[in-house]
């Protein structure tokens, strides 16, 4: 099925624009007995798009994806980002129910973490590595939760974003301590959107990644892996 749209929405301080004309949706089948378990976000293949940037089917909210690059190491392709004072976040639309595939999982090692990054203060709000759930919303008014790699903020915090009142910030590791080793995250999105917004998740529109360094002005540097979707948690 070919989608003719625009998913538009705040993620942090940018303005996502995904431009989905001619991108096949990705829908899960409804719950029985013969449906997957496990869905593919993406495996990072090493197809690129923006002249051998940013990976096939990802969509920058900025023009300046200088910052991206498909590596290839150990056999496997990872999207490594790498900026001074850049701010350009990736989308993939991936349209799914977190009632039928709770978990979320995903690979990331985080080489450079900027410096003085603290998620909950504006002129600050620096990410070493960070993975966007898009949650589908009225008007393009969507709920996003931000799961991160902090410089500073501690392991388990729970913040809002001083860019945008609909962002939960949600710390999932912090500090320099395993920099530089590719660390496994996996998550429940449907407990922790009923935990943060206090509601049954509605359907989610896409998922994002970001590193960035726009506020501290200082080098970050970070990979990103396999991400996928699951219906239980293993």
């Amino acid at each position: 099925m070919q989608l003719k749209r625009t998913f538009l929405s705040w993620a942090g301080p940018l303005f996502v624009t995904f431009s989905t004309t001619g991108i096949s949706a990705v829908t899960p089948t409804m719950p029985d007995a013969g449906r997957q378990t496990v869905m593919i976000i993406d495996t990072f293949s090493g197809c690129t798009e923006r002249g051998g940037t940013i990976p096939c089917g990802w969509h920058p909210s900025r023009n300046d994806v200088s910052m991206y690059s498909m590596v290839h190491e150990n056999g496997k392709f990872f999207t490594h980002i790498s900026t001074t004072g850049g701010c350009t976040s990736i989308g993939k639309l991936f349209a799914y129910s977190a009632n039928d595939y709770p978990v979320l999982k995903w690979v990331w090692r985080v080489n450079k973490l900027p410096e003085g990054g603290n998620e909950t203060i504006k002129r600050k709000n620096d990410s070493g590595a960070a993975i966007y759930v898009i949650f589908k919303g009225r008007l393009k008014l969507n709920n996003i939760i931000k799961y991160v790699w902090s410089s500073s903020l501690d392991i388990g915090t729970v913040t809002p974003s001083p860019y945008n009142g609909r962002t939960r910030i949600v710390v999932l590791e912090s500090g320099p301590s395993l920099c530089g080793r590719w660390i496994h995250e996996r998550v429940n999105v449907h407990d922790d959107y009923e935990r943060l917004f206090g509601a049954i998740p509605p359907p989610i529109e896409g998922i994002g990644m970001l590193s960035d360094s726009d506020n501290t002005d200082s080098p970050v540097s970070a990979d990103y892996g396999d991400i996928t979707v699951q219906d239980m948690m293993e």
